[in-house]
C-alpha cells in the first residue's frame, strides 16, 4: 500500500492508503499532530505567564527542552 494523502487541518494526523494492485483504500488516524502539540504548548506557556509573572529577583528555572515538552504532552 502506499500513502496517498495526509492530513493535519483538523489538528489529528490522518494518513490514506492506496493499493495499487487491487485499488483498496484506507485511512488511519495517528493521533494528535504536531503542530497542535506545539500550538497547545505555547497558548498554555503564554496563560502561566500572565497569570503569574516572576519577580525580577528570582531567577528562572531551565527551560524543558522540546523534546521533553512534546513528551510529557503525549503521556497525558
Amino acid at each position: 500500500m502506499d500513502q496517498t494523502d495526509k492530513n493535519t487541518f483538523t489538528g489529528r494526523e490522518i494518513r490514506e492508503y492506496l493499493c495499487r494492485s487491487c485499488g483498496h483504500s484506507d485511512w488511519e488516524d495517528c493521533g494528535t499532530a504536531l503542530w497542535q502539540v506545539l500550538h497547545d504548548d505555547a497558548q498554555e506557556r503564554a496563560a502561566a505567564r500572565q497569570a503569574d509573572p516572576e519577580p525580577a529577583s528570582r531567577r528562572p528555572e531551565p527551560e524543558k527542552t522540546l523534546w521533553q515538552r512534546l513528551l510529557a504532552r503525549l503521556r497525558r
